[in-house]
């Protein structure tokens, strides 16, 4: 089965005979969702081992050129678009950020202030003020700590996570102490500022499981009870959940027993709407490309491939 996957040495040639406009109008895609986990100029210990994220010279910068091609609107405009309630007809972009890390309010909220950026922060309940840690966060500090034994650490997954608890206390890494000091999440305060200033909170499950490796049932309260916490916390109406790790491998069987609960989820396979609209592909600025037009040309030239070749239909389980 082939798979279209653009890298950079394919991908520079084609840009350079296939303008953006060109690209937008021939996909018939108008609103693009852009996505981050955090922007900072300062070495994230707990970050920084797992893959480069960018500065705030860099974020900026990808912002212009979002802003010089495409018109920002809220995760509403998104909803109501996908309903056809809203057609959106110039090129739109979304912007949000997973995993509710503290630079948003620090380094990102200024920034969105000053250019009239809205954006969602989607948040895991379970780490709202700094009561818990990721796994993979774990895992980033023990590799920080001893690279001897990084590349075996990174690789644990979800069900293996308290072999990292284990592991942490044998090399005396104290992570209630990170998350004492640190302070490495947002906290409920922090969320309700960032709200006043033009964020939507959305879900992105509790503990930051990977999907494709629990239970369909602990799927559907991971998703379900994550909603939950954000409407009764954050007085939010309408329900937005980001799947972590993506929407991979999840069934037809779980989509139809959440959407009772959820309005609008998103994954993270670049230009793609599923579910009768309810299910909307983000693009990875962080791992896509190394600046906004190499990420936003390349899922562009990927969605123009997939419908020229009649393969952009997710297929799941």
């Amino acid at each position: 089965m082939m798979t279209i996957f653009l890298k950079q040495h394919i991908l520079a040639p084609l840009t350079s005979l296939i303008g953006l406009k060109q690209l937008i109008n021939s996909t018939k895609e108008q609103v693009v969702n852009v996505f981050y986990h955090t922007v900072s100029d300062e070495y994230l210990p707990h970050i920084s081992p797992l893959y480069r994220f960018k500065n705030a010279k860099e974020f900026e910068q990808d912002l212009n050129f979002l802003l010089k091609h495409f018109q920002p609107i809220t995760i509403d405009d998104v909803l109501f678009h996908s309903q056809n309630k809203k057609r959106i007809e110039k090129p739109a972009f979304h912007l949000s950020f997973d995993d509710g890390l503290r630079e948003i309010y620090d380094v990102v909220m200024p920034i969105l202030r000053q250019k009239g950026v809205p954006a969602t922060v989607f948040i895991n309940s379970n780490f709202v003020d700094n009561r818990d840690l990721f796994f993979r966060y774990k895992a980033a500090l023990i590799a920080d700590k001893n690279k001897s034994i990084k590349s075996d650490v990174l690789k644990i997954k979800y069900p293996g996570r308290k072999y990292l608890d284990d592991l942490a206390q044998t090399l005396n890494i104290d992570f209630c102490d990170f998350l004492q000091k640190q302070q490495p999440y947002l906290s409920t305060e922090q969320l309700q500022t960032l709200q006043k200033n033009g964020f939507t909170i959305g879900a992105h499950s509790e503990s930051h499981p990977n999907y494709n490796l629990i239970s369909e049932k602990e799927q559907i309260e991971q998703t379900v009870n994550s909603c939950a916490f954000v409407k009764q916390n954050f007085a939010i109406k309408k329900s937005f959940f980001a799947f972590p790790f993506g929407a991979e491998g999840i069934s037809n069987s779980f989509f139809e027993k959440i959407y009772n609960d959820v309005d609008l989820t998103f994954g993270i396979s670049g230009i793609n709407t599923t579910h009768n609209g309810k299910h909307i592909d983000r693009i990875d600025m962080e791992t896509y490309g190394k600046n906004a037009q190499e990420c936003i040309y390349r899922a562009y030239m990927t969605n123009f491939l997939k419908n020229a070749f009649n393969k952009n239909k997710t297929q799941r389980a």
